[in-house]
Order: C-alpha cells, then structure tokens, then sequence
C-alpha cells in the first residue's frame, strides 16, 4: 500500500511507516541507573551525611564551650559580689537563693544548686578556697573531647590569669572535670 503526502509530493510504502514506528520505539527508551550507580550515590550520600554531622558536633561543641566560659565568667562575678573578701560560707546555694540575683536561672538549675546546670549536663560547683578570699568554681562531666578544651579557655579567668591550663597553680583538671581558682 502506498501513502501520498500532500506537502511533500512523496510516497511512503506500509514497510516504510512500519520501520519508522520501530525506530521511534527504540529511541524512546529510558536510560535506567545501574546498581553501581545507585550504589556509588548511596556513599556519597554517606560521606556528605558523615561530614555534615561532624560539623554540627563541632560547631555544638565550640557553643558549649563559648557558654561555659560565660556563666564562670558570672559565677566569678556574683562570687566577688558576695560577702567582701572573706568568701567563707559561699556556695551555689547560697548564690542562688530566691531574690540574691547573683546568678542567672541557667546557672542555678532548676533546684538552684548548680546540679545538671552547665551545657555539657554536669554540675556546676562553688566554694571558698584555702585562701578565703578567694573561690573554687568546679564544671563537672564535660565531653571528654573538650576537657583540655575549657581548662585552656577557662585558664585566663583563673587567679593567675595563665594562658593555658598546664602548669597553672590555680586551674586542675582530674577527668572530666575541671576546677579552677579566682
């Protein structure tokens, strides 16, 4: 059978239409992803995944850090307002009593004695040094990571006002905890 086309003054036999419509089949096939394709997607995905949790646990840390060194920065000044030069009698409790407004809610926790107050969820403590003029301020349970971390931040607040936190008479670190002298 032979088809006319009006336009084109040419003639298409039944073989020709019916090579054109395989062709057309042929062409319009999808592309599929191999498994290795999916499989090399799914580990990038997880290397992306992985490095992006990394960050955030990083970027948390360096927040808990940067919190820590402000509420001792408040403990050392609600302690320096509290009792003149003679500390003796200092305590969380005693900073944290309904009305003193010598620390903020943060820092005194829900039962105003510094238990599970600090962003690492430990303790904060406070009490008079051998020298009652002065004070210990205790941050206790940090990240393991980080220890090193806030004992060297929190140096420069210490007494001796040290650079860092080895070989400073007036900053310990004993685990996971660290106390510091002001």
């Amino acid at each position: 059978m032979t088809h006319n086309l009006k336009n084109n003054n040419a003639s298409l036999t039944d073989n020709d239409i019916q090579t054109c419509t395989n062709h057309k089949i042929f062409n319009n096939k999808q592309a599929g992803a191999s498994l290795a394709d999916f499989i090399f997607w799914m580990i990038a995905a997880a290397f992306v995944l992985t490095a992006i949790v990394g960050l955030y646990n990083k970027s948390m840390s360096g927040a808990r850090n940067g919190v820590v060194k402000t509420d001792v920065g408040v403990l050392i000044a609600g302690a320096s307002g509290w009792g003149g030069n003679n500390k003796s009698g200092i305590s969380m409790n005693e900073l944290c009593k309904a009305g003193s407004n010598y620390l903020t809610k943060e820092i005194c926790g829900t039962a105003l004695d510094g238990v599970n107050a600090n962003p690492y969820g430990g303790d904060y403590t406070l009490a008079v040094d051998n020298n009652t003029s002065r004070v210990k301020i205790g941050i206790t349970d940090i990240d393991p990571d980080y220890v090193t971390v806030v004992a060297n931040d929190l140096a420069a607040l210490s007494f001796d006002n040290c650079r860092l936190a080895s070989g400073c008479a007036t900053i310990t670190v004993a685990g996971q905890n660290v106390t510091l002298i002001r």
